[in-house]
């Protein structure tokens, strides 16, 4: 019997130490695996938005706005002893037994993004704070700017206008990315909250490219090597300038129209009238490739199962991955604070263990 009680001791103490460490082991474990999932989900929520948008149908969205994760630890000491003879119950019972359960018991909560303030951010043009924080995420493989500018001087982005060549709009972002990743172009803000592009430390050849990003927007002001050169950058819709670069930004529902253009359509969907036919762009460029496939994709970073298909975003697909990453960012821009306070149902739902 001492040696019992010695045992059940040294149970008590484990447990106790036990139960100092299942809270942070509890919370690095789960941390990761619900942010995996969440930026999962979202993922997929974006996806399968763009893939509707493809079909002219409606799409909605949620906003997950907490999870809560109840963690439950218990245990159990059990001690048999018999009474009579000795020989009636040897070899039949146990001495000690112990047992511990961990329980853990998340509920998710979404609220359904929706309502005015929903349709104003998404029909809304994008703002020049929020153009210019986005054109920074350019990469060699994807180019912001082809999706974040309409028209530009009377320059008419083809992803946003059917029929139309862009070559003079492609050239604009050709020279602007080209001399902004050389380091003489920076886009400075004054203090009266207006914009103007700055060319400085320039050479003979980069003057000549700041020439012809000028020619192409009808500019006659030219930039001397050596010499600084400050350019008026406006964010309005008008007749095109001859002082200035002049912006006019997309929706942010245009830029998931603009990214739809790249959802591969199933032949049959087309001649049954299910889905348009397929809108290509002047140049060829589609800033996303969304692919279809029957059976589930082996090498997807994202895929939504619509209409009995799969569409996917290859995982080898880097312009693309990178295309949905802008548009996340985009979206989040938008939608942010669109969730907080406003009067929608909350769904929450219990994850089953």
């Amino acid at each position: 019997m001492r040696a019992r009680g010695l045992h059940v001791c040294a149970f008590l103490c484990l447990l106790l130490c036990g139960c100092n460490i299942v809270g942070p082991a509890g919370l690095g474990g789960g941390r990761a695996v619900y942010n995996s999932i969440i930026n999962q989900t979202e993922d997929e929520q974006l996806l399968g938005a763009i893939v509707r948008h493809r079909y002219d149908e409606t799409f909605g969205l949620l906003a997950v706005t907490s999870i809560t994760a109840n963690i439950r630890v218990s245990a159990s000491v059990g001690v048999n002893a018999g009474i009579g003879p000795r020989s009636s119950f040897e070899g039949s019972l146990v001495p000690l037994s112990v047992g511990v359960a961990y329980e853990e018991s998340p509920t998710i909560s979404y609220v359904p993004v929706r309502g005015e303030q929903f349709v104003e951010r998404m029909l809304a043009p994008l703002t020049a704070d929020q153009t210019l924080l986005l054109s920074r995420m350019s990469t060699p493989q994807s180019e912001p700017l082809r999706m974040l500018i309409r028209r530009v001087n009377g320059h008419v982005n083809p992803l946003f206008a059917s029929g139309e060549h862009g070559v003079g709009f492609d050239r604009f972002v050709e020279l602007f990315t080209g001399l902004r990743k050389q380091g003489v172009l920076d886009i400075v803000r004054l203090p009266t909250g207006e914009h103007e592009v700055l060319f400085h430390d320039l050479n003979a050849p980069q003057a000549l490219e700041v020439a012809d990003l000028l020619t192409t927007v009808g500019i006659t002001e030219r930039a001397s090597p050596g010499s600084d050169l400050r350019v008026p950058l406006r964010f309005f819709v008008g007749s095109s300038a001859v002082d200035a670069i002049e912006i006019e930004t997309p929706t942010a529902f245009e830029v998931l129209g603009a990214a739809a253009m790249g959802v591969e359509v199933p032949q049959s969907h087309l001649t049954e009238g299910i889905a348009r036919p397929d809108v290509e762009p002047r140049g060829g460029r589609k800033p996303l490739v969304i692919h279809v496939s029957q059976d589930p994709p082996r090498h997807a970073s994202v895929a939504v199962a619509y209409r009995d298909r799969w569409y996917f975003i290859d995982g080898r697909d880097a312009a693309s991955k990178q295309t949905l990453v802008l548009l996340r960012t985009l979206v989040g821009l938008r939608l942010d604070t669109q969730a907080e306070g406003q009067g929608a149902p909350v769904l929450t739902v219990p994850v089953g263990r």
